[in-house]
């Protein structure tokens, strides 16, 4: 257990507490790599994020927005995958809500905890989740039977 986070892992699944003012994917990381996870499927979201920095991709660019005010995290779903290079790459995309009940979503690249996020991975036992560059120069999935 990290002293920084609060987290668990069993052979199925990992559940993690990110903190106030924790750079999402930095201590997200920081856990994965200390686990030895290079594999897994997010299930479940919960919380609050500030400073989120969100795209939609048009087929050539990601068109970005950064959204300052605190919101709700309603959704996030993604996969944690290991790239050729070895190093973690995370696939997340988000539903937000604002204060006015309103709800944005897109591709997430950047956010800071506001209270706590809590999230529930899958870890697949049998299947590598791989990002391989393939045509255009995007990071594909390329799901692998451990072994093979």
């Amino acid at each position: 257990m990290s002293c920084k986070n609060i987290y668990a892992r069993d052979k199925n699944y990992l559940i993690v507490r990110l903190k106030e003012d924790d750079d999402f994917f930095k201590e997200l990381t920081a856990i994965l790599k200390n686990e030895g996870i290079g594999s897994a499927v997010l299930v479940s979201s919960v919380g609050m994020m500030k400073d989120v920095e969100i795209g939609w991709f048009s087929g050539e660019e990601y068109k970005k927005k950064v959204f300052s005010e605190p919101m709700e995290l309603l959704s996030m779903t993604g996969s944690v995958n290991e790239k050729e290079d070895g190093e973690i790459h995370m696939h997340f995309h988000v539903i937000l809500g604002d204060s006015d009940l309103n709800t944005l979503g897109g591709h997430l690249f950047s956010a800071t905890v506001h209270q706590a996020n809590e999230l529930v991975f899958l870890l697949p036992t049998n299947i590598a989740l791989k990002r391989i560059k393939e045509g255009e120069g995007l990071l594909r999935l390329f799901p692998e039977l451990k072994g093979k």
